[in-house]
């Protein structure tokens, strides 16, 4: 499919979300894991009654734990912004054309290929038609990022 410059700038805009769910998922992951890593050690901290180097240890774990957890919420927090900024580009594209908002939605949200896309019961379309949706769509997104300039 070629694309105009306009269009591939819309594109790339779009795309990013494949990589924030990625990102957001690891991250959500990592802080599951951080704060089971301190429940564990502020449990063998009172456990054993620590204290001295070994409790300044644990303790200084911890601390280093908790920072990497407030960087990963700060971090998820921006990833949620930024699919939530690539999901109201979506709504706005649909609220002027539905087929090419949905057409959008199936490309960029759900990871649909074109054809699967013309299979799904909501399009029911021959791919040509779904890429003349989508060309259709990306040319609205990049006139919506235009407009946010």
């Amino acid at each position: 499919m070629s694309l105009t410059r306009e269009q591939k700038v819309a594109h790339r805009f779009l795309s990013s979300f494949d990589m924030v769910d990625d990102r957001l998922s690891s991250s959500l992951l990592a802080l599951e894991r951080a704060e089971s890593a301190r429940s564990s050690i502020t449990g063998s901290i009172e456990g054993m009654g620590l204290s001295g180097s070994q409790g300044d240890k644990m303790c200084n774990a911890l601390i280093r734990i908790d920072e990497s957890i407030e960087d990963i919420q700060r971090m998820a927090d921006g990833y949620s912004e930024q699919f939530k900024e690539v999901e109201d580009f979506i709504s706005e594209v649909q609220r002027i054309d539905q087929q090419a908002g949905k057409v959008l939605r199936h490309v960029y949200i759900d990871c649909l290929s074109v054809k699967e896309v013309a299979d799904e019961d909501d399009m029911q379309c021959t791919k040509k038609t779904v890429y003349e949706h989508l060309k259709s769509g990306l040319g609205l997104v990049f006139m919506l990022l235009s407009r946010e300039e």
